[in-house]
């Protein structure tokens, strides 16, 4: 009964796909405003813990904010009238980017380079399952604001 955008029956509807498009689209926006990465070869997954306060101060202030609105407009869309375990796994997925960016702040201040790099290799995996989630949504463009 309702037109599935892209996801073969799995999407959640081509109104509701447009509306999330466009909560991705703000998000994106809101991500290429960021303010320079300011340590240059800085490498996440085998960080330099002297860098971490400029790191942190960075993530906290540029990042965070953009993925917590992310996070929340998507939230404020409700559930569609389709694919709802699909927009449940977009959104999941949301969630675990925030948290582990949070957790990223949280080691960064610490000085904890561990938990910086598994961090960082979470949101790596997390990416790979948005990416699933948002092509059975029906809205794999929202899968390049974390990308």
């Amino acid at each position: 009964m309702l037109a599935a955008c892209g996801g073969g029956g799995t999407g959640v509807g081509d109104a509701f796909a447009g509306r999330a498009s466009q909560v991705c689209d703000d998000a994106l926006a809101s991500k290429q405003a960021w303010a320079p990465f300011p340590v240059a070869d800085f490498d996440p997954t085998d960080p330099d813990s002297t860098a971490f306060p400029q790191v942190a101060a960075w993530l906290e202030d540029e990042v965070a904010p953009t993925f917590q609105a992310w996070l929340d407009d998507l939230d404020a869309l409700g559930a569609p009238p389709s694919g709802r375990d699909a927009w449940n796994d977009v959104v999941a997925a949301v969630q675990r980017i925030v948290r582990l960016n949070a957790d990223q702040i949280s080691a960064a201040r610490d000085g904890d380079a561990q938990a910086f790099a598994d961090a960082t290799d979470g949101l790596a995996q997390t990416q790979t399952q948005l990416e699933r989630a948002t092509d059975e949504a029906g809205v794999p463009s929202c899968a390049d604001v974390h990308a």
